[in-house]
């Protein structure tokens, strides 16, 4: 009498265990994080490989093909993917920033011209001597400080810097280190401040702008702005 041995077939823990690691592979590969992919999911990718080849010699062929295929050809695949996401996320991220900082700036701008416009809409005194007299009274007046010693009160501490000088007239003084246009077109004079600041002033006269040059020293008569994207503001701004 033969008997008949029956056999089921079981899957193999292996390939089961290469199935769970490729697909946390793959996971870290589509997750936009960086160095995950690299770090963690091609030495999660080789254990699969590994385990794939285990549960082949085990088990035969078909028992871990398809995770060695999957770790050869579609591991390759799904880490450009995500690659492609990171870039993504990085070029929104980007975008977002860049937005920001435009709208800032275009604020920054708009309260300038705002200013400049009441200017222009009081009415201009009647005589040429009292105009002179109180330019000569504000100047008098003005606070005194140089482009350094502002910057540096703004990053010890930006509150107690606008009480010094926010809405109030100063001359400030310092080096030129550039000259160049706004978002409407309005001369614009950085002066450095050191070791890596600068105070950015506005409203001067495009006359006046074209003929500063870089690295020139000068002398500003404006009204402290406050504090714009972290560097001191001024307008009204006019040369001594």
């Amino acid at each position: 009498m033969n008997a008949v041995a029956e056999t089921t077939v079981q899957a193999s823990p292996a390939g089961k265990a290469a199935w769970i690691t490729l697909a946390i592979a793959w996971l870290c590969f589509l997750v936009p994080f960086p160095g995950l992919g690299l770090f963690l999911g091609w030495p999660l990718n080789l254990v699969a490989f590994i385990l794939a080849i285990v549960a082949m010699a085990k088990g035969g062929a078909m028992k871990g093909l398809f995770q060695l295929l999957g770790s050869i050809i579609v591991s390759p695949i799904v880490y450009f993917v995500g690659l492609a996401i990171f870039a993504g996320t990085v070029s929104g991220i980007s975008a977002q920033s860049k937005g920001q900082y435009d709208a800032a700036v275009a604020e920054a701008g708009v309260s300038s011209a705002a200013a400049e416009a009441d200017a222009a809409a009081k009415p201009a005194e009647p005589a040429a001597t009292a105009v002179t007299n109180d330019a000569a009274a504000a100047s008098a007046s003005a606070v005194e400080v140089t482009a350094t010693t502002m910057f540096s009160d703004y990053q010890d501490n930006e509150i107690a810097a606008d009480g010094k000088y926010k809405g109030k007239a100063l001359l400030v003084s310092g080096t030129v280190d550039s000259i160049s246009s706004d978002f409407m077109d309005k001369p614009v004079v950085q002066l450095s401040a050191k070791p890596f600041g600068f105070v950015q002033a506005s409203d001067l006269s495009k006359d006046v702008a074209a003929s500063l040059k870089k690295g020139q020293k000068v002398t500003l008569a404006c009204t402290g702005n406050g504090e714009v994207i972290g560097f001191p503001a001024l307008s009204g701004c006019t040369v001594q």
